[in-house]
Formats: C-alpha cells, sequence, structure tokens
C-alpha cells in the first residue's frame, strides 16, 4: 500500500503517527498541508480540516486515533499494542489522558505565548489544568523508558509529543521545567528518547519549534528539557 501522511511538523498529533510509522518501518510520503495546499484543496480531502490526514491508496482517514488503529490493523509485522487485555487497555487510558487532559490546557496555553493581549486568569487557569492531569499521568507511569511494558506502544506515540510541548511551552510563561516538577514523568520522558522513532519524532519537533520561535531559539532536548 501507498501512504500519504498529510499533516503538520509542530502537530503533536501528525508527530504521533509519525513516530507510529517510522517504529513499524513504514515507507510514506510526508506532506506538510500549509506549505502545500490551500485550505480549500485540504477541505476537499477531509470536511474536518485538521491534521493528520492519512492517503491510503485514495482512502483518506482523518483523526490520529483513527489512522493509528487503522495502521495497527493491517500493518502488524511490528504491533505497537500489548498482548494482554489489561496492558492494552492501560495504552488507551493514557493516550485519552494525553487527549483530553494535557493537550486541552496546552492548546490553551499556546495561544497565550505572545505576552501583549495575554490573559492572566485564563493562564493561570490552565497551569491548574496541567498541573493535574501530570499528575494523573504520574498514577499511570513508573518512570521507565515505555509507558507500558518493555517496548514501544501507542501510548509513548501519543504522549512524548505533548510532553515535548509541555517542557518548550511552559518555560515562556516562568515554568522553566515543568517535567522537573513531576519527577516520574520527567524519567520516562528522558528515558524514552533512546528509543530511535521517538528520538527522530522529537528532533523533527525541536526543529520545527525553533523555526517557529525564531532564529535566536535554540531546540531543547530536555524539559530542562
Amino acid at each position: 500500500m501507498a501512504y500519504k501522511l498529510y499533516g503538520a511538523a509542530l502537530s503533536p498529533y501528525s508527530a504521533r503517527c509519525r513516530m507510529q510509522m517510522y517504529a513499524k518501518g513504514l515507507e510514506f510520503e510526508a506532506v506538510s498541508v500549509f506549505d502545500k495546499l490551500s485550505p480549500e484543496e485540504f477541505a476537499g480531502l477531509t470536511p474536518l480540516k485538521k491534521v493528520p490526514a492519512l492517503d491510503v491508496d485514495g482512502l483518506i482517514l482523518p483523526e490520529s486515533q483513527v489512522i493509528a488503529e487503522y495502521l495497527e490493523e493491517v500493518e502488524t509485522d511490528v504491533p505497537l499494542m500489548p498482548v494482554s487485555a489489561e496492558e492494552r487497555a492501560r495504552v488507551r487510558l493514557l493516550a485519552r489522558i494525553g487527549d483530553l487532559y494535557l493537550m486541552m490546557p496546552l492548546g490553551k496555553l499556546f495561544g497565550q505565548v505572545n505576552p501583549q493581549g495575554r490573559d492572566p486568569k485564563l493562564v493561570q487557569y490552565m497551569f491548574g489544568e496541567l498541573d493535574k492531569a501530570m499528575g494523573w499521568l504520574a498514577h499511570y507511569v513508573d518512570g521507565s523508558k515505555y509507558a507500558v511494558g518493555d517496548k514501544l506502544s501507542l501510548a509513548d506515540c501519543a504522549l512524548i509529543p505533548m510532553l515535548f510541548f509541555s517542557s518548550n511551552i511552559t518555560p515562556l510563561f516562568g515554568r522553566e521545567c515543568l517535567l522537573c516538577e513531576t519527577p516520574v514523568v520527567h524519567n520516562y520522558f528522558t528515558k524514552t528518547l533512546d528509543d530511535p522513532a521517538v528520538g527522530r519524532v522529537v528532533q523533527e519537533l525541536e526543529e520545527a519549534f525553533a523555526k517557529m520561535m525564531g532564529p535566536k531559539t535554540e531546540p531543547q532536548k530536555q524539559p530542562a528539557e
């Protein structure tokens, strides 16, 4: 099958799919939606108009979780879901925590990066929500290299890009090392960088983040990294 992934370099949801595809050793064409397509052209592919979207021989699949599940079903040589029902449930739970509770405040904070026009009350509230999410995440990871079991899973594909944003956005608000404040999460994140698929995606995110912030911004590898 021929895969074409429509995404954006800095999108954590696009990064989630790239990490999965790298780990599985899949060949695919990465298309930067904002560089290559007009809004009308992208809407013609998916009315959701959100990245990522996967083109599989003309079949267009939006939504990162849908893409992840599809790839697990059709590309079975390198599975990224554990065997046991209990561990599979943990993978789904961790991805759910990331999607619902980490990305919501991170997305709102991203919109407040510019100090001009920043809403201090909104920022304070979103940091409270982010701190809660980090605490919940800390309950379900133990600081090992991978979130579930002893190899990369869809939980890592979901969480690592989000934790990258946690470590790189929050210093812009004076929280220099948010992940350091939750050592078990910090340990998990830094250890997981040794995985080739993780390291490759984090490098891509670093480059895209540095480009967004301007030439004076140095890419960060850890939340202090």
